[in-house]
């Protein structure tokens, strides 16, 4: 990691001297400086998109700063505004040394990078300047994310493919519309009212921060509210508290055994500590019968995946969980519920938590039998891959068996610490 970041570093070190060397216009200092500390400013109140693999993905506002810096001012005022604006906040102030220098080196680089792909381009109109400032942001947003990938692939040991096509989307879905718009404004206005465009445009980020931090918090409190049902409902009965999170856990294992990352991780480890959402409106007394089901209380239960669709379908962000929710008892030879589904007709995802949902089923005791041991709840799988189960997943869980018992014991329910 730290050889990673030290490559990076070398390489903004060599630009700037290089553009040093070659006697690279510097903009008045004064104006840099009160640039670069707004850049810096706005960067110390970053919008959290969401969280990726378990990291807190932000987006930096002091962007805007750096690639309307691309372009009105030369390539090296611009990498020095981006460097400052880089520095990490006060409230960060303890944070790792080598960390703010790879955050300061990568960005002078993306900063640069746009400065000098803006000026390959013979602006001489405005649908030029808007094409090519585009360009520049594409640019710029390609190799920050880039190297910042690789930063959270190095210490979390993930794919980079993954995580680089995940930031990318977000980048490009969210960030690309707000920095070209607000740059552009930036820009058009700066022969005007010189370095005074800054307090125009430090009002729309703020806005667009309040803006995206409200709904952001509209929808957490929704899917927290969820969680609460969720852990309420297994509360009830001791032998499944905590389902949830075990079977969330379990998904990421064979997720990431087969390739899965980034933002399609984490939607299934939301699916999967949602996944038996539905039973909330399953009588206690169906839930926790010590004795067999009567057909009638079996056709109850296994409404709950619908139910659990339904009101997932509620909170417009996860839609996409949906039918991974609604599938997640249905069974590779088509005898599962609620619809009959088989193969690859069932979602993924769906068979993923399926599967895992059966083995923390089998691994936990219920109130109508003990549990079994990790190697008999393994061999149980095993012998029903090709019909109840996903053979690839099958197998995926086999050769993780060993992070699957892990697992077990560090999250197993307070009742079999009493034994």
């Amino acid at each position: 990691m730290k050889f990673y970041i030290a490559i990076i570093t070398i390489i903004s070190g060599a630009l700037i001297c290089a553009l040093l060397f070659f006697h690279e216009t510097v903009d008045p200092w004064w104006i840099l400086i009160i640039w670069a500390l707004s850049g810096w400013v706005a960067d110390s109140y970053p919008v959290e998109v969401r969280k990726i693999n378990g990291n807190r993905w932000m987006i930096g506002l002091s962007m805007t700063f750096n690639l309307s810096a691309a372009v009105i001012f030369s390539p090296i005022s611009a990498m020095f505004i981006s460097m400052v604006a880089g520095l990490p906040p006060l409230e960060n102030a303890n944070a790792k040394w080598y960390k703010s220098i790879f955050n300061v080196a990568q960005i002078s680089i993306a900063t640069f990078a746009a400065a000098y792909v803006y000026r390959l381009f013979p602006v001489n109109s405005e649908i030029v300047k808007i094409f090519a400032i585009l360009i520049a942001i594409g640019v710029y947003a390609i190799i920050n994310n880039t190297f910042v990938a690789g930063a959270v692939s190095l210490a979390t040991k993930k794919r980079f493919g993954g995580i680089l096509k995940d930031v990318l989307i977000d980048f490009f879905g969210l960030s690309i519309f707000i920095s070209l718009a607000i740059s552009y404004l930036a820009i058009y206005l700066y022969p005007y009212v010189h370095f005074y465009v800054i307090f125009i445009i430090l009002g729309p980020l703020l806005a667009i921060r309040f803006v995206i931090n409200l709904y952001r918090k509209f929808l957490n409190t929704k899917l927290e509210a969820m969680y609460a049902l969720t852990k309420a409902l297994e509360e009830k009965d001791p032998y499944t508290a905590g389902h949830g999170e075990r079977v969330s856990l379990y998904c990421e294992v064979i997720a990431e055994k087969i390739g899965i990352y980034g933002k399609r991780l984490d939607d299934l480890k939301i699916a999967a500590q949602l996944h038996d959402i539905g039973k909330i409106g399953v009588r206690d007394i169906v839930l926790n019968k010590p004795a067999r089901l009567t057909d009638a209380e079996y056709d109850e239960i296994k409404r709950h995946p619908v139910d659990g669709a339904r009101i997932i379908s509620e909170i417009p962000s996860l839609e996409r969980i949906v039918p991974w929710v609604r599938y997640h008892h249905e069974r590779w030879n088509g005898t599962g519920y609620p619809d009959g589904k088989k193969g690859k007709d069932i979602p993924l995802e769906a068979r993923i938590i399926g599967i895992c949902d059966v083995y923390d089923a089998l691994t936990t005791k219920r109130s109508y039998r003990d549990e079994f041991t990790h190697d008999e709840a393994v061999k149980m799988i095993v012998s029903g891959s090709g019909k109840d189960f996903d053979p690839e997943l099958v197998t995926a869980l086999i050769e993780s068996k060993d992070r699957f018992n892990e697992i077990r014991v560090a999250k197993a329910p307070l009742y079999m610490s009493e034994k």
